[in-house]
C-alpha cells in the first residue's frame, strides 16, 4: 500500500475512534451538567464557554499545523481529550465542568483543522469533495455508535462508567496516532505569495464564513434542546436519547457524505452547498407542527442529512481558494466559523428555552437557516 493510503486509513480510523469519543461527549454532557442541579440556561452557560475557548483557538491550531505539522497537534490534541472525562468523574457541581468543557473543546479545535488540511495535503483538487465525502464517513460512524454506547452505558452503569470508559476510547486514537505519517507545509516564498489574501478572497471568504456561523448556530440551538426535550417532554430514557441522536445525526450525515461529494465535484462547489441548504428552512420550521416524536425524529434525520451534505464541498471549496501553504489557515478559518456557531447556538436555545415555549426555538431556527441560504446564494462559484 503506498504510503499516502497508508497514512490517510490511519488516520481515517483514528478520526473514527475520536468521533465515536466526541458523540458520546455532546449528546451526552448536557445531561450529566443538568444533574448537577443546572438549569437548561446554566447548561447553555456552560457550552457557551467551552464554545467561546473552542472558536478562539481554533483558527490558531490551524496556522500551528501549517508551522509545525499536522501530526503534532494531533498528537497534543488527544492528550487533552484524554485528560478532560478522567476530570469529569470528579465534579461536584456544574461550575466546575467549566473548565473540563473548555479543555475538551480547546482539544477538539486543535485536531479538526489538522486533519482536515492533512487530507488537502494527499489529495489532488479535481477529486478533493470526493475525498473529504469518503474521509468524513468517519464522522456519522462515530454519531452512530458514540450516542448509542453513551446512553446505554450511563444508564446501566451511571455516570462514573460512562467517564471512566471514554479515556479508554480516545487512548486508542493515541496509539493510532503515534503511527500518522508527517506532513509539514510547504515553506516556499513563491508558495505563500500564491496564497496572500487578495480583496477578492476576503469577501468571498466573508460571506462563506457568514454561512457557516448561521448554519451553525441553527444546528446549536437544535443540539442544545433536543437532548431535554426528549427527556423533560417525551419522557425517553438516556439510552433512547442516544438511539435518537444515533440515527437522526450518524445514520443521517452517513447516507449524505460519499453523494454530497462526487456531487461537489461534478456540478461545483457553490451549487451542491445551494442545493443542500435550500430545503432545511421548510424541514426546521416542519419541527414547530408536530409533537409526534418518529415525526421529529425523521425531521431531525433530514436536516442533518442535507447539512452535512454541505461538509465536503465547503471544505474543498475554501482549499480551491488556498495554496499549500495556507490550508490549515482555510481550515481554521472555516471551522472558526462553524464553532462561533456552535458557541451561539446553545445559548440562545438556552435562553429561549428557559424564557420562552419550545415553538419558539423552531421558529428562531428556521429563521436562521434562512439567513444561511441568503449568503450560499451570495457565494461567487
Amino acid at each position: 500500500m503506498p504510503a499516502i493510503d497508508r497514512n490517510l486509513a490511519f488516520l481515517f480510523l483514528l478520526n473514527t475512534i475520536v468521533a465515536v469519543y466526541w458523540n458520546m461527549m455532546t449528546t451526552l454532557i448536557p445531561l450529566y451538567i443538568r444533574s448537577l442541579n443546572a438549569s437548561v440556561f446554566q447548561v447553555s452557560l456552560v457550552l457557551f464557554i467551552g464554545g467561546l475557548a473552542s472558536t478562539a483557538t481554533m483558527l490558531p491550531s490551524g496556522i500551528l499545523s501549517d508551522r509545525y505539522g499536522r501530526k503534532t497537534l494531533i498528537i497534543l490534541s488527544i492528550l487533552c481529550l484524554l485528560l478532560s472525562p478522567i476530570l469529569y468523574i470528579n465534579a461536584r457541581s456544574w461550575q466546575e465542568t467549566i473548565a473540563y468543557n473548555i479543555l475538551a473543546s480547546v482539544a477538539f479545535s486543535m485536531f479538526i483543522p489538522a486533519r482536515t488540511a492533512m487530507i488537502a495535503d494527499h489529495v489532488k483538487p479535481a477529486s478533493l469533495a470526493t475525498a473529504f465525502g469518503l474521509m468524513n464517513l468517519a464522522w456519522p460512524i462515530g454519531g452512530i455508535a458514540g450516542p448509542l454506547i453513551g446512553g446505554v452505558i450511563a444508564d446501566n452503569y451511571g455516570w462514573s462508567g460512562f467517564f471512566y470508559v471514554l479515556p479508554v476510547i480516545v487512548a486508542l486514537a493515541l496509539v493510532l496516532s503515534l503511527f500518522l505519517g508527517k506532513t509539514e507545509a510547504v515553506e516556499d516564498a513563491t508558495m505563500k505569495e500564491e496564497g496572500s489574501l487578495t480583496r477578492s478572497i476576503v469577501l468571498t471568504l466573508t460571506v462563506f464564513l457568514l454561512l457557516h456561523i448561521l448554519g451553525n448556530t441553527a444546528r446549536g440551538i437544535m443540539g442544545t434542546i433536543f437532548p431535554f426535550y426528549l427527556t423533560e417532554i417525551f419522557h425517553k430514557s438516556k439510552t433512547e436519547v442516544g438511539v435518537f441522536f444515533s440515527a437522526g445525526f450518524g445514520l443521517a450525515t452517513l447516507i449524505a457524505q460519499i453523494p454530497s461529494g462526487l456531487l461537489a465535484d461534478k456540478v461545483g462547489r457553490k451549487k451542491a452547498m445551494l442545493y443542500s441548504i435550500f430545503p432545511i428552512p421548510f424541514f426546521s420550521f416542519l419541527f414547530s407542527l408536530s409533537d409526534d416524536y418518529v415525526i421529529m425524529l425523521l425531521i431531525y434525520m433530514a436536516i442533518s442529512s442535507l447539512w452535512s451534505a454541505t461538509w465536503p464541498a465547503s471544505s474543498a471549496y475554501l482549499i480551491d481558494l488556498s495554496s499549500a501553504s495556507k490550508k490549515g489557515f482555510m481550515m481554521g478559518a472555516r471551522l472558526t466559523a462553524v464553532r462561533l456557531g456552535f458557541t451561539i447556538g446553545p445559548f440562545i436555545g438556552g435562553f429561549i428555552w428557559d424564557t420562552f415555549d419550545i415553538a419558539a426555538s423552531f421558529y428562531m431556527v428556521t429563521a436562521i437557516f434562512v439567513g444561511s441560504l441568503v449568503f450560499a446564494f451570495l457565494l461567487k462559484e
